[in-house]
């Protein structure tokens, strides 16, 4: 009678086991604005890595908040945390977005405010004990300060700096549908995932999107020259000053790139987009803690 009752009870912590190695507990994220001095100096003992979100706050759409980027890159860089245990540490809320100034409420910082902002981050960061520096973008125009910032911090301190988002070699692009670049079916999907309190559906219109003749020609030819697409890229997504007839509200009526259908986007598709990213540099990051 006591084998049998020890039997059970073996297999009943056996079973109890094996949920968790299958279903492991995820820690809460680490966000550096809700810990205390004493949680960043205990952390700092077995870990010295962090991540920093970049994105911005800018018009997208009728339909989702002017902080859309934002709540991508600091939402993701959450996911990346609880899976991996690295501190996220937001710095800007705003990012480098003049060319969406003709809409209301669109904020906008120059690339070198960025770049010093973040770069003296960084040195106090690294005062205290940090050495493995992940910057995680999710906003397109930020990339020459992501650039910048980077090669900064590798070159002038005893730091490593290296991008995992956009920008990241981890994140492969390609695959998504032509020209849907903002506020479109790809990024609503994403905020109907992370944030469906803030995206309001009933106002997502199909966008008139008015290509300049010079844009038209070289999509034109890129069917033979593929190449080209990224020549009619520079006239897109620039300020109205530039006189080439790419800023926002001169290439959208309501501020939506996309000649995707808006109206179907799904949480689904955005969880897929999402996962697809985290994970990739979930598992970038655990590799690189090997290294040490």
């Amino acid at each position: 009678m006591k084998i049998k009752k020890i039997g059970v009870r073996f297999i009943l912590i056996l079973s109890v086991a094996l949920f968790f190695c299958v279903n492991p507990i995820q820690s809460k994220e680490l966000v550096l604005q809700e810990m205390s001095w004493i949680d960043v100096q205990e952390y700092l003992k077995s870990n010295d890595m962090v991540i920093i979100p970049l994105g911005s706050t800018e018009q997208h759409g009728p339909h989702m908040p002017l902080g859309t980027d934002y709540y991508e890159a600091f939402g993701m860089s959450k996911m990346i945390s609880r899976k991996t245990g690295v501190i996220v540490a937001p710095v800007l809320f705003a990012g480098y977005s003049e060319y969406h100034s003709g809409f209301p409420g669109t904020l906008s910082l120059k690339p070198e405010t960025m770049v010093q902002v973040l770069y003296e981050t960084a040195e106090l960061l690294i005062k205290y004990g940090f050495r493995k520096f992940m910057f995680f973008n999710y906003h397109g125009g930020n990339s020459i300060v992501q650039q910048s910032v980077i090669h900064r911090i590798n070159h002038t301190t005893e730091a490593a700096a290296i991008a995992i988002g956009l920008g990241g070699s981890m994140q492969k692009s390609g695959g998504g549908e032509f020209f849907d670049w903002h506020a479109g079916k790809g990024e609503t999907s994403i905020m109907l995932y992370l944030k469906p309190e803030l995206v309001k559906m009933e106002l997502a219109k199909k966008p008139e999107i008015k290509f300049t003749k010079k844009v038209e020609k070289l999509y034109q030819l890129a069917k033979k020259s593929p190449d080209l697409k990224n020549v009619a890229s520079l006239y897109l997504g620039v300020p109205v000053e530039t006189q080439k007839g790419g800023a926002s509200h001169e290439l959208s009526n309501n501020g939506i790139w996309s000649f995707s259908d808006v109206t179907s986007a799904s949480k689904d598709m955005g969880k897929q987009k999402v996962s697809k990213m985290v994970d990739a540099a979930a598992k970038f990051i655990e590799a690189w803690k090997k290294a040490d």
